[in-house]
């Protein structure tokens, strides 16, 4: 996704940094002068970064206390505050704060031969960090079957203690009949992080990550307030021009239903090639959900704009993160690219070195001199096109056994019974999933396996598999053979049972006896019964009621 590129060489610059690292209640500090160094990229969605600081032991620090906390497995929170430590006269530097935790440590130490006892005097640290929620989802692998519930409360399930996501998002808030999660079955790799990006990429909406109040925002649109923040001509080393590659491809969705009246709709693109297109298929009689697809799949192939890339010269006093709005000074001439345009800061990246990289150099030190290189990649507040990092397709579909609800006629009897789907009036089963507990899902009434010429819908309490989309459900496979229905294999036999159950049913039983063939059909109701048997030589009709019904 980034648009940032090799870029100028460093500058030279003194920074006020702090670091702060806490565990188990307990906080450690490090100061601009053991930061040795550390690395950001932070992005709509949330950062990444790095940093190296060292430990010296002298009299006034004592012993190092954070190397028992630093090498356990305690969850390692991080906190990376940054200034300019100089004002400009017109703009007072403010600090820039990053908070996260740590995925990634490691340490270096120096023990001293010639001291008694080989001390260990010093120590380098480094960590790889993230945001908390990036950190978190990415290990996050959950399978779950949500019925009724909306994109939001889905999101909601399953969001970590600390990380808070707000919305803004219209798709987000109706419900789903159906919506599942198989990101912990055989075969799938992707996280809840890749899912919910993957999620974001077919719904059109973005997700924004404001470092300062450390919350996620997902979103139907770009954020669009804020002041604009103007880029001075002496802070910026160079700006570059990037142009996307334009797409030529004209976006089409076709109904694979023979129901639907309207089976193809396309969108018509002004730069697109003739004989390019994009196709997306869907299968429904519904013709709002073909409308509600063209209408989606129209703002998903929008086209993105120019960008630029902004390399600086000095740190600047405002942190330019992402989602902020600039414009390039006067100074810069009329005659740029980039004259009289607003941008928005799409992501930052800051590299810092400290000159001197000695752990007794600058020891404790409030800051610190670093060669930096100082990055942004901007794009015109105007462009419409969601950003996301690269993410795995989560895979579907997923298996899981359920139990046919029916809640016509008595408990014991094997009736049937459709329901209609809200919104749709189409014919629905359901379907009791024990897995989730018993949660009901509705999945197409429909012959499945069968053709339409055999009228066998499923009974209730019948064991089937059923098959789990991210949005949808259906029947895919029958487990159990109806109670009475199986003969004995010696017999050789088929058998068709039909009704509600043991004393409310007819049966079309075929077997061999001595290697002959029977055909015996049976009606019964309760004590009555009437018999058709058909043999060698023989066809035999009785009717008769038994005393218990045997």
């Amino acid at each position: 996704m980034s648009c940032l590129g090799e870029g100028e060489p460093p500058f030279v610059d003194r920074l006020t940094a702090t670091l702060a690292l806490t565990t188990g209640g307990e906080t450690f500090s490090i100061r601009a002068g053991d930061l040795k160094r550390f690395e950001l990229d932070i992005t709509p969605w949330g950062f990444e970064g790095s940093a190296m600081f060292s430990f010296v032991a002298v009299a006034a620090q004592g012993e190092d206390a954070l190397f028992a906390k630093f090498i356990g497995r305690d969850l390692l929170e991080v906190s990376l505050e940054v200034a300019r430590t100089f004002d400009e006269v017109e703009e007072a530097a403010a600090p820039m704060t990053v908070r996260g935790v740590v995925t990634e440590r490691s340490v270096v130490e120096r023990a001293f031969p010639d001291v008694a006892g080989t001390p260990v005097l010093q120590r380098r640290y480094s960590i790889r960090f993230e945001d908390r929620g990036g950190a978190l989802l990415r290990q996050h692998r959950p399978t779950a079957l949500y019925v009724d519930r909306s994109l939001k409360e889905l999101i909601e399930a399953n969001t970590p203690d600390g990380v808070t996501v707000e919305h803004a998002w219209t798709a987000g808030e109706a419900k789903r009949p159906v919506l599942s999660l198989g990101l912990g079955v055989d075969g799938s790799d992707a996280s809840f992080r890749d899912f919910l990006f993957w999620l974001l990429h077919r719904e059109n909406a973005g997700l924004y990550y404001d470092t300062g109040e450390d919350i996620y925002r997902i979103a139907s649109t770009k954020p669009g307030e804020g002041a604009v923040k103007r880029l001075r001509r002496g802070a910026v080393a160079a700006i570059e021009a990037r142009f996307p590659e334009v797409r030529r491809d004209a976006v089409g969705v076709l109904n694979a239903s023979t129901e639907a009246a309207t089976k193809t709709k396309r969108i018509t693109n002004e730069h697109g090639a003739p004989g390019v297109r994009t196709d997306c298929l869907i299968r429904s009689p519904i013709a709002s959900r073909l409308d509600d697809r063209v209408t989606l799949e129209a703002a998903r192939a929008r086209q993105r704009e120019p960008e630029a890339v902004v390399w600086f010269r000095v740190f600047p006093t405002t942190p330019l993160l992402p989602s902020m709005k600039v414009e390039i000074d006067e100074a810069f001439g009329e005659n740029v690219i980039q004259h009289g345009k607003t941008y928005r800061v799409v992501s930052t990246r800051i590299r810092a070195e400290a000159e001197r990289q000695e752990a007794t150099d600058d020891n404790g030190e409030e800051s610190n001199v670093y060669r930096i290189v100082h990055e942004l990649c901007l794009e015109l507040a105007s462009d419409p096109v969601f950003r996301f990092p690269a993410f795995q397709r989560p895979a579907w579909p997923f298996h899981v056994e359920g139990k046919v609800l029916s809640e016509i006629g008595e408990e014991r009897q094997g009736t049937y019974q459709t329901y209609q789907e809200e919104g749709t009036s189409l014919d629905v089963y359901k379907v009791k999933v024990p897995l989730f507990g018993d949660e009901k899902v509705i999945v197409p009434f429909e012959p499945y396996h069968q053709s339409g010429h055999f009228y066998f819908p499923a009974d209730k309490d019948q064991r089937v598999l059923l098959e789990l989309d991210f949005d949808r459900a259906r029947i895919c496979a029958f487990l159990d053979w109806r109670p009475g229905a199986r003969l004995p294999a010696d017999s050789q036999g088929n058998h068709l049972l039909v009704g509600k159950g043991e004393e409310d049913e007819t049966s079309i039983r075929h077997v061999y006896a001595d290697g002959k063939p029977t055909l015996t059909i049976t009606r019964s109701m309760e004590s009555d019964r009437q018999v058709i048997t058909i043999s060698e030589g023989t066809i035999r009709l009785e009717t008769r009621e038994t005393q218990d019904g045997g």
